[in-house]
């Protein structure tokens, strides 16, 4: 009897500690599926964020190819008061998408730039 309490009792403790690995792993298991569960919002909003940037990154260059092709040159109060006032306006009135905003030195470089 006492080797069968014995075998019995090494049986159990073998159960107990196969339970508690597996009851580990789905612990981690939840852990990564709650993980990427966030990561799947963070996703769906750049997706968003990106649909929008790549539709307005039309304007955007526009704007910055024509600020390097025809008012590099100029001062900077000329170039400003063109691109805002006169480019900006005929942008609106055409109805080419663009970031509202922009600042054609910024689609062109970085600030340390």
């Amino acid at each position: 009897m006492k080797e069968k309490l014995a075998e019995a009792e090494a049986n159990k403790a073998r159960v107990e500690d196969e339970a508690q690995q597996l009851q580990d792993q789905l612990s981690l298991a939840n852990r990564l599926v709650n993980g990427l569960a966030d990561e799947n919002v963070r996703w769906n909003r750049n997706v968003g964020t990106l649909g929008g940037e790549r539709v307005a990154m039309i304007g955007d260059a526009l704007i910055s190819a024509a600020f390097v092709s025809y008012i590099g040159p100029f001062s900077y109060l000329f170039r400003d008061r063109l691109w805002k006032i006169v480019w900006l306006d005929d942008i609106i009135e055409k109805k080419i998408p663009y970031t509202k905003g922009v600042d054609p030195l910024g689609v062109l470089a970085t600030p340390s730039e």
